[in-house]
């Protein structure tokens, strides 16, 4: 936070403070206990959550407000690229968020997705999290009323619809392929094979078994 203040109050005394926009984002999250396990590699809110401001000194009516949206990052280059006036190659995936900076409360019609892993998608809603994963199993949550996604009810036959809905609209049909060249990276390894992984998981429960501990959740 003081590194970026440093920053901030630089551009503020600079020429450059009404022509320049302010991104500010974050890697991953990351699980400190929470849901019984540690690490970034989930697709829970623990992991996938991350800060998230653009400031546009041209947008004053939106400066000091908050996006009651579920956005992603993937819509980062659309949107400086919007603010810029620079045309956006027809291959780039995502939206631009600039309509939101003027109007925070702007209702958005799509959820914002995040993957890990092949087959493994989830899908975030203001009220919702819905995932799917390579097996076909599926996890919903009540993100209002169930802020640490601790009850699955997506063996709830009352949201059978709502999960189709979200899955028929917005999971991908096609998956891209499986790169086989280039450095690998052992966490990429483990997520492009699920069932390689899913055995490793198993070891380490019933190693937490053996001791007396709560395995992690599955």
């Amino acid at each position: 936070d003081d590194n970026v203040g440093l920053v901030l109050d630089a551009l503020e005394k600079s020429i450059y403070a009404d022509n320049t926009i302010v991104v500010l984002w974050s890697d991953h999250g990351f699980h400190l206990g929470e849901k019984r396990t540690f690490s970034k590699f989930s697709l829970w809110e623990e992991a996938t959550r991350t800060p998230f401001i653009i400031l546009d000194p041209r947008k004053k009516e939106g400066h000091g407000k908050a996006c009651v949206e579920t956005v992603g990052l993937i819509n980062v280059y659309k949107t400086i690229s919007d603010l810029a006036n620079i045309e956006t190659p027809d291959y780039v995936d995502g939206m631009s968020l600039a309509p939101w900076l003027v109007s925070p409360n702007k209702q958005l019609d799509r959820p914002a997705m995040t993957t890990w892993g092949r087959g493994n998608y989830s899908l975030r809603t203001k009220k919702w999290r819905y995932t799917r994963y390579f097996d076909g199993s599926e996890e919903l949550y009540d993100v209002i009323n169930d802020s640490n996604e601790w009850t699955n009810l997506a063996n709830k036959s009352e949201h059978k619809e709502l999960m189709q809905q979200l899955a028929d609209r917005w999971l991908p049909k096609n998956e891209a392929p499986q790169v086989k060249s280039g450095r690998k990276l052992y966490n990429v390894v483990d997520a492009d094979s699920p069932t390689r992984a899913l055995k490793i998981f198993k070891n380490k429960s019933n190693e937490f078994k053996l001791l007396n501990l709560k395995p992690p959740l599955d």
